[in-house]
């Protein structure tokens, strides 16, 4: 989780695994974003149905080749919006609440 990433984004290898063609379909749209080193990396934008703190619901989720780093990011839309998210970095423990 980044809580200051405006956008979820996945490794394009998770669209792949979820059968989604990256540059294409239904839903996908590209876009540029910003990332951390003040780089831009490609991306694209697809809405999916996911299970999050037990709650299905429709997520934009951004999938990119360019991602570097070895982890997937939950942002804002879709996520943070929709749920109350808590980090107590002391115990370790992010607590998840429908807002």
């Amino acid at each position: 989780m980044d809580s200051g990433a405006g956008y979820s984004v996945f490794h394009a290898d998770y669209a792949k695994a979820l059968g989604i063609n990256l540059k294409s379909g239904k839903s996908g749209r590209k876009i540029n974003l910003l990332v951390g080193n003040g780089s831009k990396i490609e991306t694209f934008v697809h809405k999916i149905p996911v299970r999050f703190a037990n709650q299905e619901f429709v997520a934009e989720i951004s999938f990119s080749s360019g991602l570097g780093i070895g982890t997937n990011i939950l942002g804002m839309k879709s996520f943070f919006d929709k749920f109350r998210i808590c980090f107590n970095n002391k115990k370790r423990i992010v607590e998840v609440k429908s807002s």
